[in-house]
């Protein structure tokens, strides 16, 4: 993983954290923030390790998991360009993220940005909205997994990504996790993930173009499938 200083505050657009800012927010959110990269499958975060920094997504897909101490893996959520990673109420990480494209970040000490949203009504609310929705989205993961059947669990992991990645506005959508990460995601086995997709195929709701490119027919059978409300 590499690091380099950013020189400008008009690099700040990716994420909802930063929106409305003036120049003075920006300027001291320019001081403490590093550029970073990151390729496919480098672990950005490690579960245990000390809370240090905060990342915002710039570009690429990354994947938040959980361990438990007999090494069962859940899979949390996965992250796109705007999200941010990182602010934990501990002062160690209670998850790892690992990368599932090459990735660009923005990388803050974790002290020094809370004490600048603090100092700063605007960005405390807009950090604060951000945690709101961080926390709608696990209520409807947990809805997802405790009363849908499970094609209609991975339609709900195909109606994220499609929104995620592309504003719905393209039928085609890049599958870079694995389908084991799938399954560890939605609570499922890789072979039912495996019969889910082909039943989804098979009633016309998605085309498998490749192990790793799903095609949308249908979206509003998607769409109701995957609802949560």
């Amino acid at each position: 993983m590499t690091a380099t200083a950013l020189k400008s505050p008009e690099t700040f657009f990716h994420s909802k954290m930063f929106r409305g800012l003036g120049h003075e927010e920006l300027g001291r959110l320019t001081q403490i923030c590093q550029r970073r990269r990151a390729s496919a499958g480098e672990y950005l975060i490690h579960q245990n390790s000390t809370a240090q920094n905060v990342y915002v997504v710039v570009s690429g897909i990354l994947m938040i998991e959980r361990l438990s101490r007999a090494g069962r893996r859940q899979v949390i959520s996965f992250a796109y360009s705007g999200d941010y990673i990182g602010f934990t109420n501990t002062d160690e990480f209670e998850y790892s993220v690992v990368c599932l494209s090459t990735t660009e970040l923005q990388m803050f000490p974790r002290r020094a940005l809370l004490e600048i949203i603090d100092q700063y009504p605007l960005l405390k609310s807009n950090a604060r909205t951000m945690g709101g929705n961080v926390l709608a989205q696990a209520m409807d993961h947990l809805f997802a997994m405790g009363q849908k059947k499970a094609h209609e669990r991975v339609c709900f992991l195909l109606d994220q990504i499609q929104r995620r990645q592309c504003g719905i506005t393209k039928t085609e959508i890049d599958l870079v996790m694995s389908r084991q990460d799938i399954a560890d995601y939605l609570g499922l086995t890789i072979e039912t993930v495996s019969r889910a997709l082909a039943k989804l195929s098979g009633i016309g709701i998605i085309e498998i173009a490749s192990a790793h490119r799903i095609k949308i027919l249908d979206r509003a059978q998607l769409e109701d499938m995957a609802s949560v409300h």
